[in-house]
C-alpha cells in the first residue's frame, strides 16, 4: 500500500538526532542499522541503534517506548503519503472472489488504520497485523482462523518473503516500487514495479497450478 520503510528510512535519522543527540562522525546511521535488521520488533532496533551508534545500552521496554515517540514523529509523514497506483484495485479484486484479505506490517496496527481512514479505505481488509509481535508471529494468529489456508502474499522486503515461504504452496509476489539499486528478493524471485494486468495474470496462473 504504502512502504512503511521507506517513511522510516527518510525520517529515522533527524528523529534519532531529537533523541539521543547529533549522530557521531564515524557512527553507522541508524537508518543502516534499520534495514541490516529489517523484520525485527523496533524496540529492539532502538536497542541496536542506541548501542552502535551512541554507546548507550537501553532496554527493550525503553525501545518500544521510544518507537512510539517515533510513531507521531512519523505519523502525519506516513499517513498522508500516496498509495502505490493500482494496490487497491488489485486487493478490491481478490476481495471480490471471496479471499480473506490481511495486512501483515511491521508497524503498529493504529498507524496504518489511520492511513486506512485518510484514503478512505474501509471495504477490502479483514484484520491488520503487526507490532510489537513480529510478522511470524502474526501469520501463526491469522492461520488459526484459516487452518489449512494457502497463502498468497505480496511484500517488498525479505522479511515478508522469509516469514511467508515458511509454509508449503505459498504464492509470493515480489515488489520493487520505489526502484531501488540494489536487489532485494534471490536472483530466482520475479520482481514487479508495478500493480498491472502482468502481475494479475501471473497470480491467477499460480493459484490455478
Amino acid at each position: 500500500m504504502a512502504d512503511s520503510n521507506r517513511t522510516k528510512d527518510v525520517k529515522l535519522n533527524p528523529f534519532c538526532e531529537q533523541e539521543f543527540g547529533k549522530i557521531p562522525a564515524w557512527a553507522k546511521l541508524p537508518t543502516v542499522i534499520h534495514r541490516e535488521l529489517h523484520g525485527r520488533p523496533m524496540g529492539e532496533i532502538f536497542q541496536k541503534i542506541s548501542l552502535e551508534v551512541y554507546k548507550k545500552e537501553i532496554s527493550y521496554k525503553k525501545g518500544v517506548i521510544i518507537t512510539e515517540r517515533l510513531n507521531k514523529f512519523i505519523k502525519s509523514f506516513y499517513i498522508t503519503r500516496p498509495l502505490f497506483p493500482g494496490a487497491c484495485e488489485f486487493y478490491k479484486r481478490l476481495k471480490d472472489m471471496g479471499y480473506p484479505i490481511y495486512i501483515l506490517t511491521g508497524m503498529e496496527p493504529y498507524m496504518i488504520e489511520a492511513a486506512l481512514e485518510y484514503h478512505h479505505i474501509t471495504d477490502i481488509f479483514d484484520g491488520i497485523y503487526g507490532a510489537p509481535a513480529t510478522k511470524e508471529q502474526n501469520i501463526v494468529e491469522i492461520l488459526k482462523k484459516h487452518p489449512g489456508a494457502r497463502i498468497v502474499a505480496s511484500g517488498d522486503a525479505m522479511s515478508e518473503y522469509r516469514a511467508t515461504m515458511a509454509y508449503p504452496d505459498t504464492i509470493f509476489l515480489a515488489f520493487d516500487l520505489e526502484n531501488r539499486t540494489k536487489r532485494v528478493f534471490p536472483d530466482d524471485v520475479k520482481v514487479y514495479t508495478s500493480y498491472n494486468e502482468e502481475v494479475w495474470n501471473d497470480l491467477m496462473e499460480k493459484m490455478s497450478i
